[in-house]
């Protein structure tokens, strides 16, 4: 109900406003309804008598104004015809030094008032503007050389004026007629004139392509009449004259007639009509705005249940920010925290707020680079990959948000930490598990493979016991230390599998380590009539997580092994490259479908039923990601299956301290 009050107020405060502009306007236009030419002069008598004693007034022209007397009088005779019009006082012009005239036409600066304080001057009668006129060939050096018509310039605004933010230097004449005569020197590169004397001079000369008027106003200067101290009743009736004309159209009209339209400036209109259209509009104005406001005022009911709105969203946003479970913090552009939330409150257990987010979250000094780069990164707009560090015993995903403002420039930054150790432990524990899987696989092929070497070293123990022949047991021995070789090749290859490796890379044979790991299939590859074949045409060393390679290589195998259960042939190509090399796993195996190769890779997919834990591409997958490599597969159904896997050749091991990828 308050609002609906207000409401009937403001349309009644518009149209009282209204009936008030309409008033006015009534008023104006009833004011001036006769025409200005049958209007009297408000004269006193002395006035009058004046002018019954006197029907003509001279006026002495400066020579900086001649230029407006071209063609017997010019556009000086017409303004002076049109202003003095209702006194019937003719003008008479004459040069300087011509007879004893009443007043003299003179451009009025501060100059001007000091030389000749004894006189008084009239209300201006109109303004000429200067203007810059460059010649065309013009090349200015260090300093611009210019001509300048006298009084025009004071001595500080002569310092403060540049031209292409150079200096300019002046040259100064009496008259324009002279400025142009200095001006056509080869050493100078412009004048500094009025403008409508420059252009009447340059047209008479037929110089009006050898410069270029500048549209900047140099300079504006009043022209008045300067009257002596004892034509003060001359001086009023002038005045009364000039304040009751049109200066404004009445100099538009003389320049159009005489200066084909480049006369002086325009001076404004004495007419009180001026204020009509101000009216008109305003009213205009008003009369939009109250229909706007009463054909919107729903709009307005709306837009406010929108802010209220808006609001509520506002601080349901604010509680989600506190009670979300990851770590979050508004950051300003240079990284310092703004706000947080209780998350992050509660892991760093100190009030955050004005500190640097790197002093902060405290992630160690290769952290802190890689906080201060992302927060650098973050204020261009970049947004970058996540960052995964350690901060003690935990492992977060860390990442930096742009955040824009309405013009889509960086306002801030939202700062996120997310703790992933339970899930990179999972993970870890995961390919643990896979890996021990693997290894029990294995383990029977492994005992057959170790039971060979027993079965010789038994053998030339015997020997060792019933022989004497000193050459004969040197054999038996070398046999024995030969088997144990072999068993303890077997039993390391197997612990390297199975152990948890470190995080750094090391350096490897890649053909040798391929044919370590092999080895420990050997004995499934010959109980399945699977012949197991290497082929590498030249050295390949890189430094690699072993690992990640050892996971990738086994898997493979393993799935080729399982897929050719009647005998095949399993080949492992090894292929260099620029800076890469390729391992191909190819097996000539049932093969797998079309639909099954858009799947393979997806966790928990499997097409071995209940023998397969639908983890072993998986794996590889993520650890060929690891070793920034590629992985491809081609298969035809009856035919075969080939794995193709693309990975970097390192000279130097990478700094693998924190994990990069995981």
């Amino acid at each position: 109900m308050r609002n609906r009050y207000l409401e009937w107020i403001v349309i009644g405060l518009i149209l009282t406003l209204i009936i008030v502009l309409c008033a006015g306007i009534y008023h104006q236009r009833n004011r001036s309804i006769l025409p200005r030419e049958d209007l009297e002069l408000n004269l006193t008598l002395q006035e009058r008598s004046y002018l019954e004693e006197h029907d003509s007034v001279q006026i002495q022209v400066e020579p900086d104004l001649e230029y407006l007397m071209e063609g017997g009088g010019g556009y000086l005779a017409e303004y002076m015809k049109q202003v003095l019009r209702q006194t019937d006082l003719q003008v008479v012009f004459t040069k300087e030094g011509v007879g004893d005239p009443q007043g003299r036409l003179v451009i009025v600066t501060d100059k001007v008032r000091a030389d000749r304080g004894k006189d008084s001057y009239t209300s201006p009668l109109f303004q000429v503007d200067g203007a810059l006129f460059m010649k065309k060939e013009a090349d200015p050096g260090e300093a611009v050389q210019v001509a300048l018509t006298d009084h025009r310039l004071s001595l500080k605004r002569q310092r403060d004026l540049t031209y292409m933010e150079r200096p300019m230097e002046f040259v100064t004449s009496a008259t324009a007629e002279e400025t142009l005569k200095t001006a056509a020197a080869d050493d100078i590169d412009g004048m500094i004139c009025d403008r409508g004397a420059g252009k009447a001079l340059l047209k008479k000369q037929g110089m009006e392509q050898d410069f270029v008027p500048l549209e900047k106003e140099i300079y504006r200067l009043n022209v008045c009449i300067m009257t002596k101290s004892d034509e003060g009743v001359l001086q009023r009736i002038l005045n009364t004259c000039i304040h009751d004309s049109d200066r404004h159209d009445i100099s538009y009209e003389a320049s159009q007639k005489c200066l084909d339209g480049d006369g002086p400036v325009y001076m404004k209109r004495s007419s009180g009509n001026a204020y009509l259209p101000v009216l008109i509009i305003l009213m205009s104005m008003l009369l939009v705005f109250l229909l706007y406001y009463l054909t919107n005022r729903n709009m307005y009911r709306e837009l406010d249940e929108r802010l209220d709105s808006l609001k509520a969203s506002k601080k349901e946003l604010q509680t989600t920010f506190h009670r979300v479970s990851h770590f979050l913090a508004e950051l300003s552009l240079d990284g310092t925290v703004m706000d947080m939330n209780r998350a992050f409150l509660e892991y760093t257990g100190v009030w955050s707020i004005g500190r640097k987010i790197w002093d902060t979250f405290v992630p160690g000094e290769k952290g802190r680079k890689q906080l201060i780069r992302k927060v650098r990164e973050g204020a261009e707009g970049i947004t970058g990959e996540r960052t995964e560090m350690r901060v003690g015993r935990k492992i977060f995903v860390v990442d930096i948000f742009p955040v824009e403002d309405a013009r889509g420039g960086v306002e801030e930054l939202l700062f996120m930490a997310i703790d992933v150790t339970q899930e990179r432990m999972a993970k870890r524990q995961m390919l643990q598990d896979n890996k021990m899987i693997a290894i029990g696989q294995l383990a029977a092929g492994v005992a057959h493979e170790i039971r060979n070497p027993l079965g010789i070293i038994r053998n030339y123990s015997y020997v060792l016991k019933t022989m004497d022949d000193p050459e004969v047991r040197r054999k038996a021995i070398e046999e024995i230390e030969r088997a144990v070789d072999n068993s303890g090749a077997i039993i390391n290859n197997l612990l390297d599998l199975a152990r948890v490796s470190p995080k750094r890379e090391e350096e490897i044979d890649v053909r040798e380590h391929i044919q370590s790991i092999l080895t420990l299939n050997k004995s499934t590859f010959r109980s399945e009539e699977i012949d197991v074949k290497i082929i590498c045409p030249e050295p390949i060393r890189t430094y690699m997580r072993m690992e990640s390679f050892d996971m990738i290589l086994l898997n493979l195998a393993t799935n080729a092994a399982d897929a050719m259960k009647g005998g095949g042939q399993l080949t492992v190509t090894l292929e260099k490259g620029d800076g890469e090399f390729t391992m191909s796993v190819s097996d000539t195996g049932i093969g797998i479908s079309e639909d099954a190769l858009e799947e393979i890779y997806n966790p928990f997919y499997t097409t071995k039923g209940t023998h397969g834990t639908g983890l072993g591409l998986y794996i590889v997958y993520n650890e060929v990601e690891k070793l920034e490599g590629d992985i491809e597969v081609e298969s035809r159904l009856g035919e075969g299956t080939t794995f193709r896997v693309s990975l970097p050749i390192r000279e130097h091991a990478a700094n693998h301290e924190e994990t990069a990828r995981e």
